[in-house]
């Protein structure tokens, strides 16, 4: 896996609770077309190693599944830049998340990540009905 996801904080706007969440990358890029999978669901050490990284331990509980608005609130990756690519059947482990290079091309199946973009984030920004 190559995208990691660890929880900022929450925001509210409009009875929506908002989630923010921050992406990092590491390796190589996943599948054109598809992207790298980005796991939302909780870490677990034992069951889920590859979650939602959570310092202050806020997050464990708030999403119990994928979220129907979700959107890029921020990106720093030197020029390059995400689009999310929802599954047709989506669970907390399947959201895609599509790298383009500067200029609009894909990047390419399994090629490195750029020191832009290990070195940066993007930040994600998951809407949920105010309960």
């Amino acid at each position: 896996m190559s995208v990691q996801a660890k929880y900022v904080g929450t925001t509210e706007n409009n009875n929506a609770k908002g989630l923010l969440l921050e992406l990092t990358f590491t390796g190589n890029y996943g599948t054109n077309g598809v992207g790298d999978l980005v796991n939302l669901a909780p870490f677990e050490l034992s069951s889920n190693p590859t979650g939602v990284l959570d310092p202050t331990l806020s997050y464990n509980n708030i999403l119990a599944e994928p979220p129907e608005n979700i959107g890029v609130f921020s990106e720093q990756l030197g020029g390059s830049y995400v689009q999310l690519q929802p599954n047709a059947a989506p669970t907390l482990t399947n959201l895609g998340v599509r790298v383009f290079e500067p200029g609009g091309v894909e990047k390419v199946t399994g090629v490195a990540y750029t020191a832009a973009e290990l070195a940066g984030n993007v930040k994600l920004l998951a809407f949920l009905p105010l309960q």
